[in-house]
């Protein structure tokens, strides 16, 4: 958390110095903590071994709304890093491409999810770490080509960006359904953790659904939305008559 706030600070200055406005800026502040307190108490602890939908709150937070917030804080400085010639260009247009960033955050996020992987690495603090800077990771390439949109690629128009977002955000929703229709626990560390009182492991697990599906919906086509109605105003603006010159 020390290195994130200090690489975040050092970025917010310099994208404060290139124009950034003041909301974008306490956004990122806002990314930090959202960070933080995911991976702090309580969640933090719940999530690692007691309840599995304070894991799903953490998935959420560090791969779908920590990222874009803080991207955004400081797209200008990243943007103005991303070299424009040579080697480096050529491996930035790589790993920026959106259907490399879709599929590396598919992966990561169905490997971070299977049982046996979540029942490996959960149990140890090294495991969990792992887990968490994946998720933190994958959001970043995310939302990537969205935020920072460096490189820029003639093609990639508000429309396809809209269908990027949907369509590379599916594979969450379909790990939720399956948590939600499962008749048996899936993780063996969430369903063997001390006992929980106010609900069973099996109840947890399709809380656990339930919150990656709405929450997760929540987030996603909230942005689409703004997206879509940012996108429809610029060309009704386009469209709109012009006033004839005046003599």
């Amino acid at each position: 958390m020390l290195a994130l706030a200090i690489a975040f600070g050092v970025l917010a200055r310099r994208g404060r110095a290139m124009g950034e406005s003041r909301l974008a800026f306490w956004a990122g502040w806002t990314a930090v903590g959202l960070v933080w307190q995911s991976l702090d108490w309580p969640i933090g602890p719940l999530a690692a071994g007691y309840l599995a939908s304070a894991h799903a709150v953490q998935f959420l937070t560090l791969a779908l709304a920590a990222p874009p917030l803080l991207l955004l804080a400081v797209r200008k400085p990243l943007a103005a890093a991303v070299p424009t010639a040579g080697r480096g260009h050529a491996v930035a247009m790589f790993l920026t491409q959106p259907i490399i960033a879709g599929v590396l955050f598919n992966l990561i996020t169905i490997t971070t999810h299977v049982p046996s992987v979540v029942d490996r690495f959960m149990p140890s603090q090294l495991g969990a770490f792992a887990i968490d800077a994946l998720w933190f990771a994958g959001g970043l390439v995310l939302w990537w080509p969205l935020v920072v949109g460096a490189p820029q690629r003639a093609w990639f128009s508000p429309p396809v960006r809209m269908l990027y977002l949907f369509m590379a955000t599916l594979v969450h929703t379909g790990i939720a359904m399956v948590m939600l229709i499962s008749r048996f626990p899936m993780y063996g560390i969430y369903e063997l953790a001390p006992p929980w009182e106010v609900w069973s492991p099996l109840e947890d697990q399709h809380l656990a659904g339930g919150v990656m599906e709405l929450a997760g919906a929540a987030i996603i086509f909230g942005i689409l939305t703004v997206m879509f109605f940012r996108w429809s105003g610029g060309v009704a603006g386009d469209n709109a008559p012009k006033a004839p010159p005046r003599d």
